[in-house]
């Protein structure tokens, strides 16, 4: 749901990511029981380092936090 939720987001915006704020609110109204917690992690942040294919980006001096898809490796054939 998380990976599926930064994708629905990420398409709108040209840089192809989405504020963790913005991603926790879309997830809130979408889920209103999810959280963090329920799935052994202290925060939301704290929750989408643990997956492989999310990339959490610092934006300005590490103030502000955005989520994208990490970028696909071309397969050398």
């Amino acid at each position: 749901m998380l990976i599926s939720a930064v994708a629905l987001l990420a398409a709108d915006t040209p840089e192809g990511k989405v504020g963790l704020g913005a991603l926790g609110q879309y997830l809130r109204r979408t889920d209103p029981g999810l959280s963090p917690k329920t799935y052994g992690h202290g925060s939301l942040s704290e929750m989408v380092s643990t997956y492989p294919d999310l990339l959490m980006v610092h934006e300005n001096g590490g103030h502000w936090v955005s989520v994208r898809a990490k970028p696909e490796v071309p397969r050398t054939q």
